[in-house]
């Protein structure tokens, strides 16, 4: 008898009484009651990391903090607390200090679409290796209809595009937080992806990334920008584990 090897985590949801069930998932909510809430999102791969989110339903002025307590070299307790009167705090410029990314993931999308979006996790990871500076910024995930609306409204052109990028000059300085938006139109990455042969993450990595760095000044009008910013990209998405996305 051979035993079938997958990289793919093994979910088992364990009873009082020691019986385990397989659960097929990619992540997991645990409801802790009074809008608390725990998303732990599972790695693609085996043996990685293991993202946990905690997140308040219901109250924007809430603010969860995750309190972990080491109990063994292998094992921690987590506990979430909601905290209501947080000031924001000035945070000084270290040496050494790298970039925060303060980001939104939004998600327009049913049916199909919303199957074959990325997951918050892999959008974060992705524009976080992009970071070269501080950057607020959302990320849109829509439909045809509202990509090619947003095309032609901003861009004149009528059709739904991959990738959109928006900033918004709202402080001065080489050391402002950019602010931002990137959209991406599912269903025109999805038939991108499937028309060159890429796996479908990758292609959402590039196009990521691709935005990122636009919104932190990188063009490619000119030739030589063009080929500064592809490099750039190359190297990122390497780093992250994709092959060359012009190759």
């Amino acid at each position: 008898m051979t035993t079938k090897l997958t990289n793919k985590p093994r979910i088992t949801a364990m009873g009082s009484d020691g019986k385990g069930s397989r659960v097929r998932a990619e992540r997991l909510e645990i409801d802790l009651g009074g809008g608390r809430r725990l998303v732990l999102s599972f790695p693609e791969n085996g043996w990685s990391d293991l993202e946990i989110e905690a997140d308040v339903s219901g109250d924007e002025a809430a603010v969860p903090i995750i309190n972990v307590q080491p109990g063994a070299c292998n094992v921690i307790s987590l506990r979430v607390d909601v905290h209501h009167d947080l000031l924001p705090v000035e945070t000084a410029d270290l040496p050494g200090t790298p970039p925060m990314l303060n980001l939104a993931v939004q998600k327009a999308l049913d049916g199909e679409d919303r199957l074959n979006a990325p997951k918050k996790h892999q959008i974060r990871r992705w524009a976080q290796a992009a970071l070269l500076r501080d950057v607020e910024a959302s990320v849109r995930l829509v439909g045809e209809t509202e990509g090619r609306e947003l095309n032609k409204n901003y861009r004149g052109q009528d059709y739904a595009t991959n990738v959109l990028t928006f900033f918004y000059d709202s402080e001065t300085g080489d050391d402002a937080t950019i602010h931002g938006d990137l959209v991406l139109c599912v269903p025109v990455v999805t038939r991108e992806a499937s028309t060159q042969g890429k796996p479908l993450d990758a292609h959402f990595a590039h196009l990521v990334v691709h935005g990122m760095l636009h919104l932190q000044g990188f063009d490619h009008k000119e030739k030589d920008d063009a080929e500064n910013m592809e490099a750039r990209e190359r190297d990122i998405l390497r780093s992250l584990g994709y092959a060359d996305p012009y190759a």
